[in-house]
């Protein structure tokens, strides 16, 4: 087992834990508002089920089942849900649901097919046209429009750590990491994680350090029978992780 060593008076802090029924299908998340969405997958109806939560723990929605398996979660952004649908022969159908914080209907649009989601905004098409004539559904008013008039853009507060080959610092040559390591920042701090491997399990630690030395080393996954190909995304200095079963999600503030 790889325990949390501390280098200094600095450390890490769990925000929270949250567990579930099934697997996790899909996280999304709204990084000005600070919540969460995540979608499952009923295992015997293989429909689709919705919580959120804020960057806290706090659920704000739990076990929201959707009763037809073709829909999907896109995003979520002003406090709603935004949900596309999906077809058996094509990646996406016609079918656009908003829903509210509660799991309740905002709006249906039935006859427009998803394209793309930006900041405010929802890109669709007519199921009558294959291609071009685009229109833009505002996410806060319901509004559509032929033409915002501005360039869109994306929402990008989310960040994922990057393969790192080059050379190792001092205080991770001699830890025995399995494969290559990944990094990135949070603020003036770096972040480093990686697997190591005892008795046939792997672990998955983060190291974080500043620009000269090792601030503290913390395990995140343990006893694993393989590694994970992607140890967590980043908001800022808070990263939110998947365990090795699909089934919990974990938050440091780090």
């Amino acid at each position: 087992m790889f325990f949390a060593i501390v280098m200094t008076k600095y450390t890490t802090f769990k925000t929270f834990e949250k567990n579930f029924p099934y697997q996790i299908w899909k996280i999304v998340a709204d990084a000005a508002l600070r919540q969460i969405a995540v979608e499952l997958r009923d295992t015997e109806s293989t429909c689709a089920i919705l919580y959120i939560f804020d960057f806290d723990g706090n659920e704000l929605l739990k076990h929201k089942e959707i009763d037809e398996k073709e829909w999907t979660l896109e995003s979520i952004q002003h406090h709603t849900l935004i949900l596309k649908r999906v077809g058996d022969t094509q990646p996406v159908k016609e079918g656009i649901l908003f829903l509210d914080m509660q799991g309740t209907p905002r709006h249906l649009w039935q006859e427009y097919t998803w394209i793309d989601t930006y900041r405010d905004m929802v890109k669709v098409r007519h199921r009558n046209f294959q291609s071009g004539f685009e229109e833009y559904i505002d996410i806060k008013t319901l509004e559509k429009k032929s033409n915002t008039g501005q360039e869109q853009e994306y929402c990008s507060a989310i960040k994922m750590p990057v393969p790192y080959s080059g050379n190792l610092p001092l205080y991770l040559q001699h830890v025995g990491i399995q494969d290559l390591p990944w990094i990135s920042r949070a603020a003036d701090r770096i972040l480093w994680s990686y697997h190591t491997k005892e008795h046939g399990h792997y672990h998955l630690n983060l190291s974080v350090a500043d620009t000269s030395k090792l601030l503290v080393t913390q395990c995140l996954l343990s006893d694993m029978p393989k590694m994970i190909p992607q140890p967590y995304f980043q908001i800022e200095n808070q990263i939110f992780l998947m365990s090795y079963n699909k089934r919990k999600i974990v938050s440091y503030l780090v």
